[in-house]
């Protein structure tokens, strides 16, 4: 979902979340990408690429599929 606001201009992040570059601008109004969780990026790509981080990190700290147990 792309977010063109002056509230992202007055009010904080002016970076993006996951590649921490400033946010596009266009006629005064900055142009960034809000996910459902409420953060912001500077692309749909930056986004994509945060969700896959946050998805293989919690894969990590689950462990081998073999060391988990599994309940019926």
């Amino acid at each position: 979902m792309v977010i063109s606001s002056q509230y992202v201009v007055n009010g904080s992040p002016i970076r993006c979340t996951f590649c921490h570059q400033p946010f596009r601008c266009h006629d005064g109004h900055v142009e960034a990408w809000r996910t459902f969780t409420g953060q912001y990026f500077c692309s749909e790509f930056c986004a994509d690429d945060a969700d896959e981080a946050q998805f293989q990190n919690k894969r990590r700290n689950l462990g081998p599929v073999s060391a988990r147990r599994i309940s019926r």
